[in-house]
């Protein structure tokens, strides 16, 4: 039977020696009725002479579009019956080719044929020589029948290339997987394909670790792990075997027993674990690792063991967190069951909506009755503070005389001076009885204005819906709390929420005061100053800032404080009022505020400049790269487009412009979920938390799927679940700042 002839299909983006060496190497084993096609991708420079005078076609896709792009564009001018594609950092061995050409013309029904890299890579380095022994390995140990193609060194009938639709340049236009699900399809048609492992070459390709960690996850477990659910089927050759499957449980059990072990009650059970994973990986690999120890000896073969862990743990966790993505995007749907009974829907509804409403009912009333039963609340903390404040006394021990201190009702205040003079409105005639009838009735406004925001929010997606986002405030399991002590949060929350209303309605100025006054308590206010950034609000925010300047400029010069003495001073007591049973950011703050309080104002003041001055220096780092692609987890823009200046502030601030007219909602309750992160009075404040509850559950209502459900009913679980209960559970405070935290990286997703 004659030789059927080949095409040789080499694509490359440069003339280094590498490709020099290897394209020589194949030129060499073509016979004169053979053709070679090589294809630059992108605009070539001037190709060697050598080059030129091989008799080898040149090609050029004009942009850089990728291995498949260049490869389909060789395919279509090719003439031989069978396309051998070799990539240009493989140095294939003398009879590679004849090898192949052997296999053809002995089975006419063979349709693809790959072969593998040898056992001796150019590229120095153990990490270099790792990863190619491994691809060794893997091929060599898989003789025969294949559902894969590999093009690093393979050949393909071209009419069943051409039939299969050749490689996916649309959904691969970068070196990933291409070949891979090539293969699959060709191997769907019911071609078969054969893996030859004596078919080999060289690899020159020389890797680091970073390499191959970014490599291996980016263009390679990630496109897999989508094509492998795509198909919703899980071959079962090459990485894909048993033993392959059974050796990545074990390397992802491994950190977790190290971890575990770190726990007197678990120590035993863990090294036990431990012991038996690594056991399992060594038995499963340990003709591998026989192959690293004959080709680099004890030392390499050592590293290499623990490079295989790596390489198995974070390309199986790299899947399992793309099947959770999956799954998370996948769109809810009521069960058939509740779907063909209305009527036992609308029971449902109404009862949860009811059992709500009793929530919240039962929080308010709790509140009120214990804010009047007790006389050591919060409330009576603030009316000592404007006691001092009103006899002309600065409430900090650091600030009063010995004299000072000794009076009955002296006590520390960690409120900021703006509230001093706040404070007067509400005991200046009536003492704490008439504190207590302002606040409990001020905060049961602002409960009913949130519950008017909520049901606005919701009311779109039917009367229903507007009873949720109604209830959902009144039910925070904190305001009874709140109400209990007296505290601010609910009022100042009303006076956020009233800041909202204004902007919405372009009422600048109004919005700003509104903002100044919630400012009584900055752990809640401070973040929500974001909207106000935007050119149109600006004013607002300049005569918010005025009036706390004002506002603390009386109660300095009333008491006769010196403001930086009055600075040094609530830099050192900060700490001892940051709850420390708490899982927030503020726990850094007390780092800060003791390193400040003893370096003196001028250091204080010569790190905030440092420290603006590296996150001016990181913004413009990041903008001046100016990546335009979309190639993050959540398809965020790495880069501002339209911001060829490289002035992010600029841009942030027409982002934000944008984002505070088109969705309000989200950006308020991103900034809410910046804040709770934060704060260190969780059972007190979590009031704060109602913008992003309801922007979670408008998330749900716009679009079902199992991530908006999932995190808006573990939102409300947070949220609604007396904190009392939430504190029995060990680890309750963790588990709720990841809550927060990830409906945040929802919103932002969300927002851009």
């Amino acid at each position: 039977m004659p030789s059927p002839s080949l095409t040789l299909v080499m694509p490359t983006i440069g003339w280094d020696n590498t490709f020099c060496r290897c394209a020589r190497a194949a030129l060499a084993g073509l016979e004169s009725g053979d053709e070679a096609l090589v294809v630059f991708d992108g605009l070539p420079p001037a190709p060697p002479a050598w080059l030129l005078d091989s008799g080898a076609l040149l090609l050029n896709t004009g942009l850089r579009q990728g291995p498949a792009a260049a490869r389909n564009l060789a395919a279509r001018s090719a003439r031989g019956e069978i396309l051998l594609f070799v990539d240009a950092d493989v140095e294939l061995h003398p009879a590679a080719i004849e090898r192949i050409r052997a296999r053809f013309r002995a089975d006419p029904t063979l349709t693809a044929v790959f072969g593998s890299y040898d056992d001796r890579p150019a590229a120095p380095g153990v990490v270099s020589r790792f990863r190619n022994l491994l691809h060794h390995h893997t091929h060599s140990s898989h003789r025969g029948a294949a559902t894969t193609f590999w093009a690093g060194c393979g050949a393909v009938r071209r009419e069943a290339f051409q039939a299969a639709g050749g490689f996916d340049a649309v959904a691969y236009q970068r070196p990933s997987i291409e070949d891979i699900e090539f293969g699959l399809r060709l191997s769907d048609a019911g071609n078969r394909i054969e893996l030859d492992p004596s078919i080999q070459g060289t690899h020159h390709k020389r890797w680091t670790l970073r390499s191959m960690v970014t490599t291996d996850i980016r263009q390679r477990a990630i496109p897999w792990s989508r094509l492998l659910q795509e198909r919703r089927e899980l071959p079962t050759t090459l990485n894909l075997t048993t033993a392959a499957r059974l050796s990545a449980a074990a390397s992802l059990l491994l950190p977790l027993a190290l971890v575990s072990a770190a726990l007197p009650g678990l120590r035993a059970l863990a090294l036990a674990i431990f012991v038996g994973c690594l056991g399992l990986l060594l038995l499963l690999n340990r003709y591998f690792y026989a192959l690293l120890l004959q080709c680099g000896g004890p030392i390499e073969a050592c590293a290499g063991v623990g490079l295989h862990g790596l390489y198995l743990a974070y390309s199986s966790l790299t899947y399992i967190l793309m099947a959770l993505a999956q799954v998370a995007g996948t769109p809810l749907r009521q069960p058939v069951w509740l779907a063909s009974r209305p009527g036992l829907r609308r029971i449902l509804v109404v009862t949860g909506l009811v059992l709500l409403g009793l929530l919240g009912l039962a929080a308010t009333i709790k509140g009120l009755i214990l804010g009047w039963r007790y006389s050591d609340t919060d409330l009576y903390e603030r009316l000592d503070e404007w006691r001092l404040f009103a006899q002309g006394i600065y409430p900090s021990h650091r600030l009063a005389s010995p004299e000072q201190r000794a009076l009955p009702h002296f006590r520390t205040s960690v409120y900021l001076p703006w509230a001093l003079p706040l404070f007067g409105a509400l005991f200046a005639w009536g003492g704490a009885t008439q504190g207590t009838w302002l606040i409990q009735g001020l905060s049961l406004l602002s409960l009913t204005l949130l519950a008017a925001i909520g049901w606005r929010s919701l009311r779109a997606w039917g009367r229903a819906a507007a009873w949720l986002g109604a209830l959902a405030p009144l039910a925070i399991a904190a305001n009874s709390n709140a109400l209990a002590q007296g505290q601010f949060s609910i009022v100042c929350m009303g006076l956020v929420g009233l800041q909202g209303l204004l902007l919405l309605r372009d009422r600048t100025l109004p919005a700003g005061i509104c903002w100044a006054l919630a400012m009584v308590k900055p752990q809640i206010a401070a973040v929500f100053a974001l909207p106000l950034l935007v050119q149109r609000q600006r004013r607002g925010l300049a005569l918010g800032l005025i009036l706390l300047a004002s506002l603390s400029a009386v109660a300095l010069l009333h008491t006769n404080t010196d403001p930086r003495a009055y600075l040094t001073s609530w830099l050192a007591v900060l700490p001892g009022f940051i709850g420390t049973g708490n899982v927030n950011s503020a726990a850094g703050l007390v780092v800060l505020a003791r390193v400040a309080s003893s370096l003196g104002l001028a250091a204080w003041g010569g790190l905030a400049v440092a420290a603006l001055g590296v996150l001016w220096w990181w913004l413009r780092r990041q903008t001046s790269k100016a990546l335009l692609e979309q190639d993050s987890a959540f398809g965020l823009v790495v880069a501002p487009k339209g911001n060829p200046s490289g002035e992010p502030w600029r841009w942030g601030l027409r982002h934000l412009d944008r984002i505070s007219r088109q969705n309000p909602l989200a950006l308020s309750g991103l900034c809410a979920v910046a804040g709770a992160v934060g704060f260190y009075h969780r059972n007190l404040d979590n009031v704060m938390l109602v913008p992003a509850l309801l922007a979670s559950w408008r998330l749900t209502l716009q679009s079902p799927r199992v991530l908006e459900s999932l995190l808006t009913v573990l939102m409300a679980l947070s949220v609604w679940t007396p904190q009392r209960l939430l504190d029995d559970l060990p680890g309750s405070a963790v588990v709720q700042s990841l809550i927060w935290v990830a409906l945040g990286i929802r919103l932002v997703a969300e927002l851009a």
